[in-house]
C-alpha cells in the first residue's frame, strides 16, 4: 500500500514509540500496550485517564508487559500472550478468568512469544506472526494449518525469499534477508545478499496493516467474517 509504513503516532497521538501489542476490544476501541502501561483509543482519540497500569486489568496478568493480545467475538474473550503462557480476560466484567495462565501449547503449532495476532475478517482464520514469519491458525481445529509458518516478506510484500530455507532458519530473529537480483552484463555479476536488521520496521508495518483491517468509523459494526467457534476451555 502506497505511503506505508507510517508512524503510529500520526493517527494515535500520545503513544510511546515501539509499542508491544495492540488489539480491538468488544467496544470497538483500540487498546495499546507498552511495558506495564496500556492506552485505550476510541477511533483516534485517547480516552480520558489513560494510560493505566497493566495490573488494573486484573490479578495474574504479567505486570511488566505482554507479547500480543487478541479478542474473539465468538466467545467474547480476550487472550493475552506472554512467553510460553496465555491468559483469558472477560471484557464484560473486567476480570481475568480463573484457571489461567495456561500453556501456549494448547494452541497447537503457534510459536512462543508471538509478536502479534489478528482474525481475518473474510476467512475467519487467526493469523499469528513473529519475526519474519506468520502462522495461519484454524479456530475450529485449534491447530496451525499445514504448510506454515510462511514468509511475511514474500506473502504480504511480494519480496523474494532466500533459496535455502534451512539457512534462513538459523538466521537471528531480528535479521531480515533481502535478495537483490541484478541483470547479467558483459561481466558476470553475482546476486548480492544484503542483511538488514529491520525487524522493528517490519513489525510496525504488520501492526498498521492489522489495525486497519479492523478499523471502524463511528458506531462499531458487526465483524463481517465467517465465524469459527473457539472451544470454551481454551
Amino acid at each position: 500500500m502506497d505511503g506505508y509504513p507510517m508512524q503510529i503516532t500520526y493517527f494515535w497521538r500520545g503513544l510511546p514509540p515501539s509499542i508491544d501489542a495492540v488489539y480491538e476490544n468488544s467496544d470497538g476501541n483500540f487498546v495499546f500496550f507498552k511495558g506495564n502501561k496500556f492506552w485505550v483509543f476510541k477511533d483516534t482519540t485517547l480516552q480520558p485517564g489513560y494510560p493505566h497500569d497493566l495490573i488494573s486489568l486484573g490479578s495474574g496478568i504479567p505486570p511488566h508487559g505482554i507479547d500480543s493480545a487478541i479478542w474473539w467475538e465468538d466467545v467474547g474473550k480476550t487472550y493475552f500472550f506472554k512467553g510460553e503462557r496465555y491468559w483469558r480476560y472477560s471484557e464484560d466484567i473486567g476480570t481475568m478468568d480463573p484457571g489461567y495462565p495456561k500453556s501456549i501449547t494448547i494452541w497447537k503449532g503457534i510459536p512462543e512469544s508471538p509478536q502479534g495476532a489478528f482474525v481475518h475478517k473474510e476467512n475467519g482464520f487467526t493469523y499469528f506472526y513473529k519475526g519474519k514469519e506468520y502462522w495461519k491458525f484454524n479456530n475450529q481445529m485449534l491447530r496451525v494449518e499445514p504448510g506454515y509458518p510462511r514468509s511475511i516478506l514474500k506473502d504480504f510484500m511480494g519480496c523474494d525469499g532466500p533459496a535455502d530455507r534451512n539457512k534462513d532458519r538459523h538466521s537471528p530473529q531480528d535479521d531480515v534477508d533481502i535478495v537483490i537480483k541484478l541483470d547479467n552484463t558483459a561481466s558476470t555479476v553475482k546476486a548480492i545478499a544484503i542483511v538488514i536488521p529491520c525487524i522493528l520496521a517490519l513489525c510496525l508495518l504488520v501492526l498498521v496493516y492489522t489495525v486497519f483491517q479492523f478499523k471502524r468509523k463511528g458506531t462499531p459494526r458487526h465483524i463481517l467474517y465467517c465465524k469459527r467457534s473457539m472451544q470454551e476451555w481454551v
